[in-house]
Order: structure tokens, then C-alpha cells, then sequence
């Protein structure tokens, strides 16, 4: 995130900026506005503002579902930057993820399922970006490849898996969140008050999510999230995602998290890989029965 740009963007929408918020990849900063009220902005691209948009509409569909999605939560361009400001909600980041935690947003997972049926398009999207890559669906395959090494070899066999994909066995009328993890709530004691980074969303396959839940949640399994509470969300898992659409969509959550990594956190990537190999890359090796 560039800080003149935050504090370009605050001054044009008369916001007084009080700091940034922990975690996220945008950035995420506090601010107030005239009146005292509190809100979230973050600030991207110019040319994102069309994709913002499509996300955050998502995002409103879902809120009518019964997803705890902050309101309002507005899509702007102000001093040549996109932008996107969400009322500021009440609660913390969980630590840990408790059981109650994962059994509501297990239920919200449900609302995702058909909230979008007149879309399309993603399944062949996503088995083309294993094979050559998707700049809009964040998973290039060159920064793995000049990572080299495990990186490049797990590439190699993401490739064979999208080559051999059918993308009929994907759904593309569901809501995607896009960043489905544990993260990415806010909760008092054990009630889920907010989902919040919204900013990645669109109409897919929601089961995506639940893999991407399945791989955080056990990689912190005992840290960051109650034991319990990862065996809820593999149970899940394991009950809608069957298995010809799991490798695919494990093998998609591993190209985004390798691209990210190697991309933009080189430093990570002796601690991600591993856990790509133990959490992620069974799902394409099993045999589809």
C-alpha cells in the first residue's frame, strides 16, 4: 500500500486517518469521518475499480443472505486511486478460531451456493490458469518458475492436473469470497460479528473457499485455531467437495499461494512449501476413484 496515496485519497473524501489496522494485504487503515463515525479504507489500483465493484455487489448479495458482511461497505475513485471504505465493525481478530467460530462460518459457506446463477466462466478459467496461468485470478506461473526448485517442481504437476481437468465437474454460479480463512473474521468472545476483505470476490465455485479454509486451518491447527475446530472444517470439506473438483481446486489454492509467496514474500517460502506438500498437494496426488 503507498501511504501518500492512503493519505491522498482520505483528504479527498474529508477522512482523518488514525492508523493501520493488523493484517491484510491492502492495507487496511482506520479512519473517521466528520462526524467521529469509524471506517476501514483501503486504497488500489485505478483500473480496480470496476473489479471492486463486481466484489463488493457479491459481497451485498450475500449480506441479504445472512452473511455478517460489514454495511455499508462503498466502492469509489478519488485522487486517481480506487478505493473501497467499509463501516468499521466491532470485534477482534479470533485467537484462536474456536469450534463455535468454525461451525458459523461453515453455515455462512452456505449462503455462497447458487447467490450468483446468472454468472459463468470460472471453471474454464481456473483449469486455463493452472496450465498457463491468470494474472486477473492472481496465479502466474513465472515467478514460481524463477523461483525454481520445490516451487517450480509443484508447478509441474499443477500444469499435468489442469491439463488433465474437466471443468465441467466445477459450479460457476456460486459466490466466491476468495479469502475464506480465519483471518478474516472478527468475533466477540464466540460469536462471529463480522467477514470482513471482500475485496476479492466474484462468482465461482464457493467450494474453493472451503479448501482454502481446510489448508489455513490446519496449518495453524493447535496455534491459531482450536483442534476441534480444523477437524469441523476438514469434516466439511471432505462432505462437499468431492473429489475430481478437489484436485482441482487444491491445486488452484496451491498456484495462488505459490505465486503470492514467490511473487511477493520470497522470504516465506521455506516455511509455505512445506505446508503446501503436507496440506494441499495429497488432494491431486490421491487416485479419483
Amino acid at each position: 500500500m503507498n501511504d501518500v496515496g492512503v493519505e491522498a485519497v482520505a483528504h479527498a473524501l474529508e477522512l482523518e486517518v488514525l492508523g493501520r489496522l493488523a493484517g491484510g494485504e491492502h492495507g487496511a487503515v482506520a479512519v473517521s469521518d466528520v462526524d467521529g463515525a469509524e471506517w476501514v479504507l483501503k486504497v488500489f489500483r485505478p483500473d480496480d475499480e470496476r473489479k471492486l465493484a463486481h466484489a463488493i455487489a457479491v459481497a451485498a448479495t450475500l449480506r441479504s443472505r445472512g452473511v455478517p458482511v460489514p454495511d455499508p461497505y462503498r466502492v469509489g475513485a478519488a485522487a486517481g486511486r480506487a478505493y473501497t471504505l467499509q463501516r468499521r465493525c466491532a470485534g477482534d481478530l479470533p485467537d484462536p478460531l474456536t469450534a463455535a467460530h468454525a461451525t458459523q462460518l461453515l453455515g455462512f459457506w452456505t449462503r455462497h451456493v447458487d447467490a450468483v446463477p446468472a454468472a459463468g466462466g470460472w471453471p474454464e478459467a481456473v483449469v486455463r490458469a493452472l496450465v498457463v496461468g491468470d494474472r486477473e485470478l492472481w496465479a502466474e506461473h513465472a515467478p514460481i518458475r524463477t523461483a525454481g526448485g520445490r516451487p517450480a517442481a509443484l508447478l509441474d504437476e499443477i500444469v499435468a492436473v489442469g491439463e488433465r481437468a474437466d471443468p465441467a465437474v466445477l459450479r460457476g454460479g456460486d459466490a466466491r469470497h476468495g479469502d475464506w480463512h480465519h483471518r478474516n473474521l472478527l468475533v466477540v468472545g464466540d460469536r462471529v460479528e463480522a467477514v470482513i476483505d471482500w475485496e476479492s470476490a466474484g462468482a465461482g465455485d464457493a467450494r474453493v473457499d472451503l479448501v482454502l479454509l481446510d489448508f489455513w486451518t490446519h496449518v495453524y491447527a493447535g496455534t491459531g485455531v482450536e483442534v476441534d475446530a480444523a477437524r469441523l472444517v476438514r469434516a466439511a470439506t471432505d462432505a462437499e467437495v468431492e473429489p475430481r473438483a478437489r484436485r482441482i481446486l487444491a491445486a488452484y489454492v496451491a498456484l495462488h499461494q505459490l505465486w503470492f509467496i514467490c511473487a511477493h514474500r520470497p522470504e516465506r517460502l521455506p516455511t509455505v512449501v512445506p505446508e503446501i506438500e503436507r496440506h494441499l498437494a495429497w488432494q491431486w496426488r490421491a487416485p479419483v476413484r
